[in-house]
């Protein structure tokens, strides 16, 4: 394996999973002619399954390795990309964004709008309330502290895994992706969320496996409120009755 191998499979597997192939992102069921069928968000999605396996691909790769290649390559055009992948993990960004799309329903008097906001944002809170939990129970290092990945100091205040910031970009991807009826939109929230991904690695605040595993937690959060609240579509010019509630 080359220098660059490591770090070119973790953004070749995010490309594959979280840019999903349009057939893959939507959940639209077509009616049956006997009786309707509500439209249903798998819980377990192939791209659930993808990620899961690429878990145990970080692990055989090696986190020190990813770490490594990323940092040896780390430019100013990295970093700049990287300053813009953060700020769509942070709640001071996140909070305000999702209000002002709940306003901006309030005043097109879209009430399913209203609700794809208030679904992302229950998402995100629910990812970044498992991944902290996880975090200070756990203890990672941050591999910008730590002399190799495998140093774990459970409840010190180290709290590298998972990735939070990761978490609650993916939760708020999936949430949006699940729940608008094109393509094209899937293509840039998960893109945005893959961004804030490698803008953690980049930066030197997370190994690989800690961004896999927060994208699974945001994935499978949305998932979740999206069964619990109900889904809702929602088009670029319009929206259209699926709902389940």
């Amino acid at each position: 394996m080359t220098a660059r191998g490591p770090f070119a499979i973790v953004a070749i597997a995010f490309h594959a999973v979280l840019l999903p192939l349009p057939a893959l992102a939507q959940t639209d069921v077509v009616p049956s002619a006997v009786a309707p069928v509500q439209p249903s968000t798998p819980f377990i999605s192939r791209q659930t399954a993808t990620v899961a396996g690429l878990l145990l691909g970080a692990a055989l790769f090696g986190d020190g390795k990813v770490r490594h290649e990323a940092q040896e390559h780390r430019s100013t055009t990295s970093n700049s990309l990287a300053s813009v992948g953060n700020s769509l993990g942070e709640w001071t960004l996140v909070v305000p964004a999702l209000g002002a799309g709940y306003l901006a329903g309030e005043i097109a008097g879209s009430s399913d709008f209203k609700r794809v906001m208030l679904h992302a944002g229950a998402a995100a809170a629910l990812a970044t309330g498992i991944s902290s939990g996880l975090k200070y129970s756990i203890g990672r290092m941050r591999p910008d502290i730590a002399g190799g990945p495998a140093q774990f100091r459970p409840f010190s205040g180290s709290n590298s895994f998972p990735s939070g910031h990761t978490a609650v970009a993916f939760a708020l991807a999936t949430s949006i992706a699940d729940e608008t009826d094109d393509s094209w939109s899937d293509y840039a929230v998960y893109g945005a969320a893959t961004l804030t991904a490698m803008s953690r690695i980049n930066d030197n605040r997370h190994w690989a496996s800690d961004v896999l595993v927060g994208a699974l937690i945001g994935h499978l959060s949305a998932r979740w409120v999206t069964r619990q609240m109900g889904p809702v579509s929602v088009s670029p010019v319009g929206v259209s009755v699926n709902l389940n509630f």
